[in-house]
């Protein structure tokens, strides 16, 4: 049970705020006002400031970054008393990509869809072997995301990347052989800023040519992802329309 220094039990609010900060790395305000914080606006950002001023969150440490927070002294202790592991700092140019992919997965797991998730900043902070993807440069690389996606009948393991800008063709060669040579994914969604960006992920799967891949991979425009995680269009061969739909099928 998480608790403030005083003793004080946290709401539940502020619990799934600082287990978000936990995973992610960093909180916005606007994030902050539509998923954590009760109440009118005003009221939002009182509590905000309360949490603010008993050192849960502090400011992010980078002056060009505004109204964007990360575990202060105290929220380091909370984290700790559950036993879980803090991710390190994420640069300002990350926050909004790894916002998206985070507020979006809480979505989910408010409807029961996501079962237990992790960004790639907690893997690369717990060295996961599992979910490792081998023969590309640079260190240790791991999707932007890994949830398990609870089904009717069964669960299944989905890697998930949100591709906001546009990569060469040879480093998404090097993306899509990476996930052919993997064996721990059920389902790989890109989701994606452009169609362009779409486009050079299918030229990578046709030239990898890996049709037991192809079948698994699927596309979320990132306007859907934002609207609605549950029942943003999926297209590709993986031949389901949304994540609520390969719940019910599952």
């Amino acid at each position: 049970m998480m608790r403030y220094r005083n003793g004080r039990r946290v709401s539940p609010s502020v619990f799934l705020a600082v287990r978000y900060v936990a995973k992610v790395g960093v909180i916005t305000r606007k994030t902050w006002d539509e998923i954590f914080g009760k109440g009118t606006k005003r009221w939002k950002r009182k509590q905000l400031r309360l949490l603010l001023n008993a050192k849960v969150f502090k400011k992010h440490p980078y002056e060009e970054v505004q109204d964007t927070f990360i575990l202060g002294h105290q929220g380091i202790e909370m984290v700790e008393s559950m036993k879980w592991r803090g991710v390190h700092l994420i640069q300002p140019k990350y926050i909004k990509h790894d916002e998206i992919v985070g507020k979006g997965l809480l979505r989910l797991e408010a409807k029961s869809l996501c079962q237990k998730w992790m960004t790639e900043s907690e893997l690369k902070s717990q060295k996961s072997s599992t979910f490792r993807l081998h023969g590309l440069e640079g260190g240790a690389k791991y999707p932007d995301a890994v949830f398990k996606h609870q089904g009717e009948l069964a669960s299944q393991i989905v890697a998930l990347e949100y591709e906001r800008t546009s990569k060469s063709s040879w480093r998404y060669n090097k993306a899509i052989k990476a996930y052919s040579d993997s064996g721990e994914f059920n389902v790989i969604l890109f989701i994606v800023e452009t169609s362009a960006i779409e486009e050079l992920i299918r030229r990578s799967m046709r030239f990898i040519s890996d049709d037991h891949l192809n079948a698994k991979i699927g596309f979320i425009s990132i306007e859907d992802w934002r609207q609605s995680p549950i029942t943003a269009p999926i297209r590709g061969q993986i031949k389901m329309k949304s994540l609520s739909e390969i719940a019910q099928r599952n």
